[in-house]
């Protein structure tokens, strides 16, 4: 979990809703879907961090 509550998705998990997420390396890397079911993927390549949080939900 970070500092605001929100939950850390690892690579590989299953997106469980659409909307932009960011990695939680604090360097504000971003990854859009709007297809929930995706699989997240690995960070950016130089990335320290090791997950994603959802930062904006899509609209439906």
């Amino acid at each position: 979990m970070s500092d605001n509550g929100a939950r850390i998705f690892k690579p590989g998990e299953i997106v469980p809703e659409s909307g932009i997420y960011e990695c939680e390396c604090g360097q504000h890397h971003r990854y859009s879907t709007d297809v929930r079911g995706h699989r997240f993927p690995p960070p950016h390549e130089g990335c320290t961090g090791t997950g994603w949080k959802l930062v904006t939900v899509a609209h439906d």
